[in-house]
């Protein structure tokens, strides 16, 4: 068949050239649609609430002597709230597993090398953050994932379709020397991440900036901020 006679035919088959077209792209669709129904997922999306998100970092007063430098330093702490909003926009239900914050740590290697963070895993804060309102009553914020005590039966992990959970998170430094602290800019702000992994083990990541606030302020909203380690941990003595 001659070029000629593929054009004649073309023209006089338009009409049955544009159903097999139309009746392909509706299979297409159709079996797209089908795939993505059987392949469901959840997909999370989370909005940052900067009222009851912050940092601290504070010196304790302890001391610790580094014997191979000779010298002595002060030891200092650092602890993160993020108060969040997390949404499922995906296709399935799912929970909430472990939450974590990176930070670059303040020396100069992190200025080079910025993949290089520092990962805390998500600390019970013994007791909720709460905020006061200008009436003088409190407002009691949830904890994301563990339960605010052993009498709370509130399920505060699952995420439906369409829906989210609101509350904070709490990571604390445990006590430190040197530079294991936030690289903070000129106002005291930080750049981290939140990575939050659900009960499928899928991973999701999300920046944001934290602000600094000294820790007699950030006491007022929990006054065990930057203690539950000395709560919590038991001392190691060595022998």
């Amino acid at each position: 068949m001659n070029l000629e006679e593929v054009i004649n035919w073309t023209n006089k088959n338009s009409g049955f050239l544009g159903l097999l077209l139309f009746a392909g792209s509706l299979i297409a669709g159709w079996t797209s649609g089908l795939f993505k129904s059987l392949i469901k997922k959840p997909k999370l999306k989370v909005r940052f609430i900067d009222k009851l998100s912050f940092y601290s970092f504070f010196y304790t007063g302890n001391k610790w002597f580094h014997k191979e430098l000779n010298e002595e330093f002060e030891l200092h702490k650092t602890g993160f709230v993020v108060y969040m909003a997390i949404s499922n926009i995906g296709s399935a239900p799912t929970a909430i597993d472990k939450i974590w914050i990176g930070y670059k740590k303040n020396t100069i290697k992190n200025k080079l090398f910025r993949k290089n963070l520092n990962w805390l895993a998500q600390w019970h804060s013994v007791e909720p953050f709460r905020i006061e309102l200008n009436n003088g009553s409190m407002i009691e914020i949830q904890n994301l994932r563990t339960k605010n005590n052993v009498l709370d039966n509130r399920d505060h992990n699952r995420i439906d379709l369409g829906s989210s959970i609101i509350g904070a998170a709490y990571f604390e430094q445990p006590e430190a020397w040197g530079s294991l602290n936030p690289q903070q800019d000129e106002q005291g702000l930080i750049n981290v991440i939140v990575k939050i992994r659900d009960v499928y083990q899928r991973s999701y990541k999300f920046k944001t900036v934290l602000k600094q606030l000294p820790i007699e302020e950030a006491r007022a909203y929990n006054e065990h901020f930057g203690s539950v380690e000395q709560l919590t941990v038991k001392e190691q003595k060595s022998g």
